[in-house]
């Protein structure tokens, strides 16, 4: 199996079965850091995209807590399926996230749900530019993912053939000066018993989007 073949896999089996496996887990109420990190910088997007919502709990959460009108985007069919019977005032479509399909919405918040990690790595650049084509000016993105100190290659335990890979991806934003970091929280799975581990690094991280504030005058 090809590396850049991860999308397809993903949307046609692993999708389901990552769901399917999580499922139990997803479903029930849970703290969560994103959610505590919004509210703890008093924010309050009128409309809110995740990306690997799976049914859609956060969303739910954040529609509950800023009356925001939230969509979701996620690879598993069944995950989306379930939401919709779960979240009636969400909106969510099967969808990866190098390709958003509301096309005429723009958002005040834009989050990766723990998914960039399993994306093909050819499309990582237009999983940028999608974002950024669908962010408000002075809106924000989170990232919840996996964050080693070094970019990590490893076999994707559940199927042959596929990989994850972990990284610092603020960077892919932070690269153009029309982005800059508000906030970051580095933690594992664990709590902190596990933060040496690079294995087992993930980060909570908020950038916003300030393209008038990009570059310095010097003339």
């Amino acid at each position: 199996m090809s590396e850049n073949n991860q999308k397809t896999v993903f949307l046609q089996e692993e999708g389901n079965e990552y769901y399917e496996r999580n499922k139990q887990v997803l479903v029930e109420k849970k703290k969560d850091l994103l959610v505590e990190l919004l509210l703890e910088r008093k924010l309050l997007p009128k409309i809110v995209l995740e990306i690997g919502c799976s049914i859609g709990w956060r969303l739910d959460s954040i529609h509950k807590l800023f009356k925001s009108d939230c969509y979701g985007i996620d690879p598993s069919s069944q995950a989306i399926k379930d939401g919709r019977d779960l979240y009636k005032d969400i909106i969510l479509e099967q969808g990866t996230a190098d390709v958003i399909p509301f096309f005429d919405k723009k958002f005040d918040l834009i989050i990766f749900g723990f998914c960039l990690y399993l994306c093909d790595r050819k499309d990582l650049f237009k999983i940028v530019f999608e974002a950024d084509k669908f962010l408000n000016e002075g809106g924000h993105i989170a990232i919840f993912d996996f964050e080693p100190a070094a970019p990590l290659k490893n076999k994707y335990q559940h199927k042959e053939g596929i990989f994850s890979y972990k990284m610092n991806y603020s960077n892919l934003f932070l690269a153009n000066p029309s982005y800059f970091l508000v906030s970051k929280n580095i933690f594992t799975h664990y709590g902190f018993e596990k933060i040496d581990d690079p294995n087992e690094r993930v980060s909570v991280s908020l950038l916003r989007k300030n393209t008038m504030q990009a570059y310095a005058v010097n003339y």
